[in-house]
């Protein structure tokens, strides 16, 4: 009896080529016109004109795996889809894709040649994401934090956090330079987008925010799409800006972004430009409520000297006239003692003539040219008449100053 296997006359064989067609057909036939499919783009490549990356799903069984190619023509067809939701093709991105599984016969390849996506899939799941971050940092109290730092009234000591040379941070340096204010800036140079985004922004957080030298801090990136700007969505840096010990200022894309790191922050700009613009508006009040209360001051004390000037003047006046009396009696009774000489001892004309010099030097202490020898001085219109106060004068008249010495002609202005 013999021991080989007897397969039949009618087994077929198939060359590698042709068992790879079947195959092809077989799943055209049953996935006919195509299928969708989700996961996360993983090992994105666009180095030629096509794309190519892997889809993944990760559960408890581990990774699943499926080669995904995406060729010019259907590239070049989705771009304005991509734009209209301001998305961007790349790692770390779940996406729903439509397709039909092939197996290239030039390596026995499986794929799955994609030629539609819906993007609301996409959206869909950012929303969920940032959704679930907010949550965690509400319940662990995070989420209000920042905003409870005490921010300076005039914050003049910046520590700037973008991509140096970028757009953003080129338009918020000309905001900063052309206010004029004098702004001591220390700058942490990250990447904005991409794999280092994340440790880079939150490593210069906390380096900027345990620093005594800086009032407030400003986190900037310029435009892009939705998947660009995701790292600003990212718990590590929500939690990093909620714990710095500095007010925090966002500046991130553009007037319709808003990431979980605007939430978190103490105040949150719609651009870089405007971040910046924010902080030079808080210096800006500030100086003038000091110019103001400046000017409170000059006007109060401005007040008091007129005042004082005034009772000077009456107390002055007052004076003179009592010394005057003083004197013409002084007169009178050495006039009556005078007429007493001739009784009277030589000693009684000699207390007389003290007295009269004694008066005398008080009527000299008292006159106003002695008065202005110590100092003050007396304004005049050109028709004499007294200038009490600042707002007695007219622009292009002329005024008279009058000093112990002599006077001065002025212009008012």
């Amino acid at each position: 009896m013999s021991d080989e296997l007897d397969l039949g006359a009618t087994t077929e064989a198939f060359g590698v080529r042709q068992f790879i067609g079947k195959v092809n057909n077989a799943m055209k036939s049953t996935f006919t016109p195509g299928i969708w499919v989700h996961g996360e783009i993983e090992s994105w490549s666009n180095r030629t004109q096509h794309a190519y990356f892997q889809l993944v799903e990760r559960d408890e069984k581990g990774t699943a795996t499926i080669h995904v190619s995406l060729f010019a023509n259907n590239l070049r067809r989705l771009q304005p889809l991509l734009r209209q939701h301001r998305l961007t093709l790349q790692d770390g991105v779940k996406v729903k894709v439509f397709g039909v599984p092939d197996v290239y016969d030039g390596s026995g390849k499986f794929s799955l040649k994609i030629s539609d996506i819906d993007p609301r899939f996409t959206l869909g799941d950012l929303a969920a994401a940032r959704d679930e971050i907010v949550k965690r940092l509400i319940a662990g109290g995070l989420y209000d934090e920042n905003r409870e730092r005490e921010l300076p009234a005039a914050p003049l000591r910046l520590g700037i956090i973008t991509s140096v040379g970028s757009a953003a941070w080129h338009d918020a340096m000309h905001e900063l330079e052309e206010s004029g204010i004098g702004f001591d800036i220390k700058v942490a140079n990250v990447r904005v987008q991409g794999d280092e985004a994340i440790p880079m922004i939150v490593e210069a957080i906390w380096a900027l925010g345990s620093r005594d030298d800086l009032d407030v801090i400003l986190l900037m990136r310029g435009g892009g799409s939705r998947t660009d700007l995701a790292c600003f969505d990212a718990e590590e840096i929500a939690v990093a800006i909620a714990q710095c010990g500095l007010p925090v200022f966002t500046g991130i894309g553009h007037e319709i972004d808003h990431s979980i790191a605007d939430e978190v922050a103490y105040a949150a700009y719609k651009t870089p430009t405007a971040c910046a613009s924010a902080i030079c508006e808080l210096v800006n009040e500030f100086v003038e409520e000091t110019e103001d209360a400046w000017g409170s001051i000059a006007g109060i004390a401005q007040q008091q000297l007129a005042l004082a000037e005034s009772r000077l003047n009456e107390r002055g006046n007052a004076i003179r006239t009592k010394a005057i009396t003083a004197v013409e009696r002084a007169h009178t009774h050495v006039a009556l003692s005078a007429n007493r000489l001739a009784t009277r001892p030589l000693s009684l004309l000699t207390t007389g003539e003290s007295q009269i010099d004694y008066l005398a030097e008080r009527v000299r202490l008292l006159d106003p040219v002695n008065t202005m020898a110590r100092g003050w001085s007396i304004t005049r219109t050109t028709t004499g008449a007294t200038l009490r106060k600042a707002g007695d004068a007219v622009s292009g008249d002329d005024i008279v100053t009058t000093f112990s010495d002599g006077t001065v002609v002025s212009t008012v202005k």
